[in-house]
């Protein structure tokens, strides 16, 4: 079997290690990936034209095609491989305004009866202005509506921050086109779970439940990222929890997509708050998510490949068995490039630790540089995930492995899981 990545990150890298070690004798073709992925299959130099990609599916005869990123899918390229009689694991583009339109998003949630956040939408910063003042206050969070790398949400703990991000995103457009709509948005209180689920748009399979850690620094501080790290599983996501989430947002929201005519196919990010008042959604995405991809599929015990051959067939996930999981726990830490998020510096060599079966090291922003040397080519650089009999261990042997990466102006959070870590000592000293 030929299966066809699209995507160059550590969570593509992560798709294809997980496949490799469900199916050693899988043909693997990535575009454009990445150095890591190369290792793992054949890359294919970037190929972003969606009649290019369609032709290039054709030529390699490739038997189902992943797609990793939310452009590709907001831009239609599911359509484009589903009118040419391929079969692709991913959204519409219908389907992918749940990531690609927080306002669209927030509508299907009403529509839902999803919990979530209160939010009004704006294309002018007067507007958007005067319901920080008068509705809002602070602490708000304040939102691009468009496609912004994981970076167009501004968390604001004074109406002065509120009103200087409403500007720059309006404004300024700090985040482009993705800023032409904003959100005004309630604040909400409580720890971050992230879940995924596999769907044939009608039933759905929950995946381990991780907590990605968006903030740059320790303990949660400075500016939001893409992610620094996560860690699975979370203690506090009970069976019950996400039963209960399963109920009250996925299936709701799946239906309200197939009563609009989009139904949502493919893998569906649910971005949660565990609040006193329940589980309420922050977002949705289209696709995997990343850094926890990284943290997730290396716990996999079960196959990747059949529910996703499954829903690119167009087929019911009917019949089949839920997702099974290793004993233990995966922390994945970030390495991430000087200057990252706002100005990563690029291109230093890089030194990497081996990759072995507890401790994985995932490329997210690497290339090959003319002397042959892997050098940086993003903000976050690589992903470094360790597998443990339990929290304690993979946190420890994460953290060390990312120490074990070297390049100029290196960084990474020493504390991912930090709030895990608490809670379990929490619990051993009742």
């Amino acid at each position: 079997m030929r299966v066809l990545l699209i995507g160059s990150g550590g969570r593509e890298h992560a798709i294809a290690d997980t496949l490799r070690r469900e199916a050693p004798s899988l043909d693997l073709l990535a575009t454009p990936g990445n150095p890591g992925l190369a290792t793992i299959g054949r890359t294919v130099p970037s190929v972003s034209d969606p009649d290019a990609l369609v032709a290039l599916a054709r030529a390699e005869a490739v038997d189902v095609t992943i797609v990793g990123p939310e452009a590709p899918l907001a831009a239609g390229l599911v359509d484009r491989f589903r009118a040419a009689g391929l079969r692709v694991f991913g959204p519409t583009a219908a389907a992918a305004q749940l990531e690609a339109s927080k306002a669209f998003a927030k509508d299907v949630m009403r529509t839902a009866q999803v919990p979530t956040a209160r939010a009004e939408t704006f294309r002018d910063a007067a507007h958007a202005l005067e319901a920080v003042r008068t509705r809002f206050g602070a602490p708000v969070v304040i939102k691009a509506s468009g496609l912004a790398a994981g970076k167009g949400v501004i968390v604001c703990a004074t109406r002065d921050a509120a009103e200087d991000a409403i500007r720059r995103i309006a404004d300024d457009r700090v985040f482009g086109e993705a800023g032409r709509e904003l959100l005004v948005e309630e604040f909400m209180t409580g720890e971050e779970l992230s879940l995924f689920v596999v769907t044939d748009g009608t039933r759905a399979l929950p995946m381990l439940a991780a907590q990605d850690h968006k903030r740059v620094g320790a303990g949660d501080t400075g500016p939001n990222t893409g992610g620094m790290g996560a860690y699975a599983p979370v203690s506090l996501a009970t069976a019950a929890l996400i039963d209960d989430v399963m109920a009250r947002i996925v299936e709701p929201t799946l239906h309200a997509m197939r009563t609009r005519g989009t139904p949502f196919t493919g893998l569906l990010y649910v971005g949660l708050m565990l609040t006193p008042e329940g589980p309420r959604v922050v977002e949705f995405n289209c696709r995997f998510g990343d850094p926890e991809t990284q943290a997730v599929l290396p716990m996999l015990a079960s196959s990747l490949l059949e529910p996703v051959l499954r829903v690119a067939r167009g087929e019911s996930l009917a019949g089949v068995a839920p997702f099974s999981w290793r004993d233990g726990a995966a922390v994945t830490t970030v390495v991430a490039a000087a200057g990252y998020p706002e100005t990563p510096r690029t291109g230093a060599a890089i030194t990497l630790p081996d990759s072995t079966d507890a401790v994985r090291v995932f490329h997210a922003g690497t290339r090959w540089g003319d002397d042959g040397v892997l050098v940086s080519a993003g903000g976050r650089v690589v992903a470094v995930t360790a597998l443990g009999a339990d929290f304690a261990t993979a946190q420890q042997a994460s953290r060390a492995a990312a120490a074990q990466v070297r390049f100029e102006g290196a960084f990474f959070r020493h504390d991912i899981g930090w709030r895990e870590a608490a809670r379990l000592a929490g619990a051993r000293h009742d």
